[in-house]
């Protein structure tokens, strides 16, 4: 009864920053410290590109090659006797959020299972999480185009949408591309990559014309 006295008034583990929240840059190198009363551990799953070196009482987290993919939360927790996290400590963990900006994936990828969302109305978030923390999200039904209003957080997505109902839903965000010079009455071509896949869909909106996607993932648009 004693040690469980002494361990649960253990203060969260600190996180050896200033910052909760970090930008950083594509291909870039990350490393953070975490440090406690006792030992501590970066909770799993972490991605593949992350390495973690513990030490006494302290773990720091490398995350080499930094991609939109390593967008999320990373959690420091107390480690229990079988070297995973304690769960039974109250207020035993410490996060971060960590964004990787890529103008070419504004949006974070998700799972496949998480593209299929079931739960009540006011349980139910829609995650449409970015890469950048500055960007402007909107949520539309499909296919009618009406767009929803919802609460939304750029680390999580969508939550508390009025009006929901079964039945498909986007997250759409505007990005800005990079200019081209071109003289009257001469053609060019615009073309956009994603991966490949049904859990994307791409469509150009023009007054005039539609885009030639064929069930590619890849679109041209002819001018």
């Amino acid at each position: 009864l004693l040690l469980l006295l002494l361990t649960s008034g253990l203060p969260p583990p600190t996180i050896v920053s200033n910052q909760d929240e970090f930008v950083l840059q594509p291909n870039s190198l990350f490393n953070i410290s975490c440090t406690g009363k006792r030992n501590v551990i970066w909770a799993e799953p972490l991605p593949n590109n992350a390495l973690v070196f513990p030490g006494y009482y302290t773990s720091t987290l490398f995350i080499d090659n930094t991609t939109v993919e390593n967008t999320g939360y990373y959690t420091c927790v107390y480690e229990n006797q079988d070297g995973n996290l304690d769960g039974d400590l109250e207020n035993s963990e410490t996060d971060i959020y960590i964004f990787v900006p890529d103008s070419h994936a504004p949006f974070v990828p998700e799972p496949s299972n998480n593209l299929v969302i079931s739960g009540s109305i006011l349980g139910i978030t829609i995650p449409c999480r970015v890469s950048h923390p500055d960007s402007y999200v909107i949520l539309k039904r499909v296919p009618s185009g009406e767009e929803m209003h919802a609460l939304y957080d750029s680390k999580d997505g969508f939550s508390y949408v009025n009006n929901l109902s079964s039945g498909q839903y986007q997250c759409e965000t505007t990005i800005l591309a990079s200019e081209v010079t071109v003289r009257a009455g001469q053609p060019f071509n615009i073309t956009c990559i994603v991966p490949a896949g049904s859990d994307f869909q791409q469509q150009w909106l023009h007054l005039k014309k539609q885009a030639r996607c064929n069930n590619s993932p890849l679109c041209v648009f002819p001018f």
